[in-house]
């Protein structure tokens, strides 16, 4: 994914530039472990340097919302979400985790120097954030289940740049990060192999 073009980019040197600009603060969490709350007064942005970490909401029947999934190279804070006094966002590891945390301020305000490799950090965060959020607002648009499936399996496949690919998510929660009926969701995905749309085996999928 983008973490890969943004690294060959930099050079030992900047990354150890990075550190020193950004000054971050590294933690580990354990699978389960409820890494931040998004709120007002959190100042600060996390960086997954490695697992798999989610945003979740619950919504006003109590069921869990999947909001997004977080992957090596992948930015959160309250700063990425709406406004919404009423809502309580929360990032908690699916994985064992690594997390980096940065203050705000230091990653929008670039450092004295105003060094290539600050702006360039700032640029792959928000960008690749901003991309990722419209991705999934764009998935939750569709009108069926099928359609939300296929373009997800679209997305993963422009990510990968790749007709195969494991889905990033296991699928009970696939299908709260779809919002539809996990059994519902598990019937679409055998029509889809019925019909030569797809070959699934398990979590791995390859579009024809």
């Amino acid at each position: 994914m983008n973490e890969i073009s943004i690294a060959e980019k930099l050079t030992n040197t900047d990354r150890i530039g990075l550190k020193e600009c950004f000054a971050p603060v590294s933690r580990e969490y354990d699978r389960g472990e409820i890494i931040t709350i998004c709120s007002p007064e959190n100042d600060t942005i996390g960086i997954i340097t490695s697992g798999m970490a989610y945003l979740s909401t619950i919504n006003t029947e109590e069921q869990r919302r999947i909001l997004d999934y977080y992957t090596k190279g992948c930015v959160f804070g309250k700063h990425f979400l709406p406004d919404a006094e009423d809502k309580l966002f929360y990032v908690y590891a699916k994985t064992k985790c690594s997390v980096e945390f940065i203050k705000y301020k230091k990653l929008i305000s670039c450092c004295e120097n105003h060094c290539a490799k600050h702006i360039l950090m700032i640029d792959h965060l928000i960008m690749t954030t901003a991309r990722k959020s419209l991705a999934h607002v764009e998935i939750l648009c569709q009108r069926s289940l099928r359609h939300k499936l296929m373009s997800f399996f679209e997305y993963l496949r422009a990510e990968e740049n790749s007709n195969s690919f494991t889905l990033p998510l296991p699928f009970s929660d696939l299908a709260d990060y779809l919002a539809v009926d996990r059994s519902a969701m598990m019937r679409e995905i055998k029509r889809l192999n019925d019909e030569g749309v797809i070959i699934s085996e398990k979590r791995r999928i390859t579009l024809n």
